[in-house]
């Protein structure tokens, strides 16, 4: 029998954030059926990850962030041990790319680079503004340079770092279709009687895209009933004349916050770091069987086939019009549920898109004493 292939996967956050947990962690038990091992290790601890989104506490953040880091950098101390590094988006998240440059010598294992964000732009969460001076987007383009391969979420993205090396490859963020399945049918008359529920889940750095829809919203219930749920989002969403639900979100909720949806919503501004962006939470919305209305921006457009499996909104009337029709039709909202079950198994599972990974992995394995480049 072959020995396995062994990885180190690096990440800048743990599996509470949803990058680490889709883009590497979902696929480890599929690598390791096919004999590649995974080893996972990230920077951010789950309790840190949950502090570091959280406005301000500087003094909270950065005595633990450097112990973090140093703890990081041992954490290479075995990298020699590995056949392949698989890097997501970063060592960490400020600074330049030193220690990527450090992994990218020879007789270090051949890397591999993983990104789903536009992260070469200037972008940072409004909880850290803080810290904006240390940020080095720039950094990106010297990480693609050095690495062997770039795996990317997009051909957004891919256009990008196809200046930079030429082994690009496109694997678009998928779901488990096993894990994420639309919730049992509806069977009590007390249930179909109960206003539907209008459902945005997203992070602290994504909340400002439903707070711009808010205007929206509240045109629409002045005419449709419905209750908006909202998770993930890190502080209160209030709106007047809005009724809002705010669940906490959790790894282990995850499917079941997305099934208590009737309906799901992606707001996006319409800019470069929006057309970065892999559709994710579109995706999870329609494997749950949740008719989505999408803004119709970057990979939405290829994901959702507007009035198929899903509707796309350019303007605060189109809006308006795709969620009231979704309101009052659930006949509609059935259809699109479906259609949207089987773009998401044909297109974006982890069944359909492991194989690549696997086969990514294994070409760089196959490398694992590379030479020294000129250009490195």
């Amino acid at each position: 029998m072959d020995a396995p292939i062994r990885v180190l996967a690096l990440s800048p956050i743990p599996e509470e954030g949803a990058g680490c947990r889709f883009r590497i962690a979902q696929f480890i038990p599929y690598l390791q059926s096919v004999g590649i091992e995974v080893t996972l290790r990230s920077l951010y601890t789950a309790d840190f990850f949950h502090v570091v989104y959280r406005r301000g506490l500087y003094l909270r953040k950065i005595p633990r962030f450097a112990l973090l880091a140093l703890k990081h950098l041992a954490s290479l101390r075995d990298l020699r041990s590995f056949d392949v590094i698989w890097l997501y988006r970063e060592m960490f998240p400020i600074g330049p790319a030193l220690v990527e440059r450090l992994l990218a010598m020879p007789g270090c294992p051949p890397m591999m680079f993983d990104f789903d964000d536009a992260i070469f732009l200037s972008s940072v969460s409004d909880a850290n503004r803080g810290i904006r001076a240390l940020k080095r987007p720039a950094k990106v383009e010297t990480i693609v340079r050095h690495s062997d391969s770039v795996v990317v979420g997009n051909e957004f993205l891919a256009d990008y770092a196809r200046q930079f090396n030429a082994s690009v490859s496109v694997i678009p963020t998928c779901v488990d279709t096993l894990k994420f399945v639309p919730a049992p049918a509806v069977s009590s008359d007390a249930d179909r009687s109960a206003k539907p529920i209008v459902g945005w889940i997203g992070s602290p750095t994504t909340v400002p895209y439903v707070r711009a829809l808010v205007p929206v919203l509240r045109a629409v219930r002045a005419v449709r009933p419905f209750t908006l749920r909202v998770s993930g989002a890190g502080e209160w969403l209030d709106a007047d004349s809005l009724e809002i639900e705010q669940p906490p979100w959790t790894i282990n909720s995850e499917v079941e916050l997305f099934n208590t949806c009737d309906i799901g919503v992606y707001p996006l501004a319409d800019d470069e770091w929006s057309r970065g962006k892999c559709g994710f939470k579109a995706i999870e919305f329609m494997a749950c069987g949740v008719p989505v209305v999408a803004s119709a921006v970057g990979v939405n457009r290829e994901i959702i086939q507007d009035g198929v499996n899903g509707f796309l909104a350019s303007t605060s009337e189109e809006w308006i019009d795709k969620l009231e029709r979704l309101l009052s039709d659930p006949t509609l909202r059935c259809r699109f549920g479906a259609a949207g079950r089987q773009t998401i198994e044909e297109r974006f599972s982890l069944r359909v898109h492991a194989p690549s990974v696997a086969n990514r992995i294994r070409a760089l394995a196959s490398d694992r004493s590379r030479p020294v480049q000129a250009d490195r």
